[in-house]
């Protein structure tokens, strides 16, 4: 059996590489990412924040150098086993919400499959050879 892959997280203090003055590095980031600049702000607040979580070491890396090529000095970290999928796991997503706002479909919205009905063309060329016209032609043949 394959042993479980080490999860990390990349967390940015709001420190800088200095490549960049701060107002550069907050237009880049933004840029990068498609921020808007009152989220940029709320990133570059000062405290730590955790930018992703639960990546595979490689994909936390290279996440860690696109952040230090836009001018944000970042920082990966082992995410504990138990924090990962923990007992203390919050679900935010609301699932119970999402169905019982969920309507059905109408009814004359539910179309039966036409691949299972036989070939509406079979029938006619059936009804052709034994009637001697299509069903439904409402223009006969000219008598004369």
């Amino acid at each position: 059996m394959t042993e479980p892959e080490e999860l990390y997280r990349v967390v940015f203090a709001g420190n800088l590489t200095g490549d960049f003055p701060l107002d550069k590095t907050k237009l880049r980031f933004g840029k990068v990412f498609r921020l808007a600049p009152n989220k940029v702000e709320r990133i570059f607040n000062g405290h730590e924040i955790t930018l992703k979580t639960n990546m595979p070491e490689t994909k936390a890396m290279d996440f860690a150098v696109k952040l230090a090529e836009v001018g944000c000095e970042t920082y990966i970290e082992l995410v504990p086993d138990e924090e990962a999928k923990g007992p203390n796991f919050k679900e935010q997503r609301k699932k119970i919400r999402r169905i019982s706002y969920r309507r059905a479909p109408r009814p004359g919205a539910i179309v039966p499959d036409r691949r299972i009905l036989a070939s509406r063309r079979k029938a006619d060329l059936i009804s052709l050879e034994q009637n001697g016209d299509f069903p439904g032609n409402s223009v006969g043949p000219e008598d004369s």
